[in-house]
Formats: structure tokens, C-alpha cells, sequence
């Protein structure tokens, strides 16, 4: 878009993603133009420098500022709070051993595949064959 700079770079989507949440939270019309790159192709984040944060023309010294808090850590909750709640192998409201995913069974089944295509058909193959001899 026209009118838009570069506010930072970052080696990382993720990064991006929230230096892009935390100036729009302070009303900047921020976006990241190399969404779309860093998805398709990660291995170019690296190539290109880094992903790219931009902001409007007019609002770009208000979220170079922001960029520069956040990372010399003027942001940090020291606090904690958000640890009150937390309870020793629990899950939200399940217990650790309740919580399985809907993968589990896949799982099980991936690994099972896996020791037989990699460990046991080829051991037998190698007895079928000295057996024939």
C-alpha cells in the first residue's frame, strides 16, 4: 500500500505476528506484508532479511517507538498472577493423564507402521533370504 514504511523486521512469523497484535492494540494500522511468503516459503524469511512490519506514513515514529519498548522489555509482567490458577498436572479442567488428542490413536498406529516397514520386514526379508540358501 502506498503511504506505508517499514517499522522492524523480524527473524521469525511468529515475532511479527506479535509485534503486528501489540501496535494495533495501541491503534496502529499495522500489518505484515510477507504474511503470505513466510507461510508458503520459510526457508526465504532468512533470505529476505527477515519478515516485515509496516505502519501507515503518518503513524510510523508513534510504532518505531513501540517496537523499541518492547524490545528493551518495558513490557514485561513480572507478576504472578497468571499463576494462581495453575495447578500441577492439570490441564485446564482435565487431569494430564485425560488428555490424549484426537492424534493418539494415529499415533499408535504411525509408530506401529513405522517399526514394521523400517525394523521387522526388513529383518525377515534378510532370514527369508539366508534361509533360501
Amino acid at each position: 500500500m502506498r503511504g506505508e514504511l517499514e517499522v522492524a523486521r523480524f527473524s521469525t512469523l511468529p515475532e511479527g505476528e506479535l509485534a503486528v497484535a501489540l501496535l494495533r492494540r495501541h491503534g496502529i494500522a499495522a500489518r505484515l506484508p510477507d504474511r503470505d511468503m513466510a507461510t508458503m516459503y520459510p526457508g526465504l524469511i532468512i533470505a529476505l532479511g527477515g519478515v516485515r512490519v509496516v505502519a501507515p506514513a503518518d503513524q510510523i515514529a508513534a510504532a518505531r517507538a513501540l517496537v523499541a519498548q518492547a524490545r528493551a522489555g518495558d513490557f514485561i509482567d513480572d507478576s504472578d498472577d497468571w499463576a494462581i490458577d495453575a495447578v500441577p498436572g492439570k490441564v485446564g479442567e482435565l487431569d494430564e493423564a485425560q488428555v490424549s488428542g484426537v492424534m493418539a490413536g494415529a499415533k499408535r498406529a504411525g509408530v506401529v507402521v513405522i517399526v514394521l516397514a523400517c525394523v521387522v520386514f526388513p529383518v525377515a526379508s534378510c532370514v527369508f533370504d539366508l534361509a533360501r540358501y
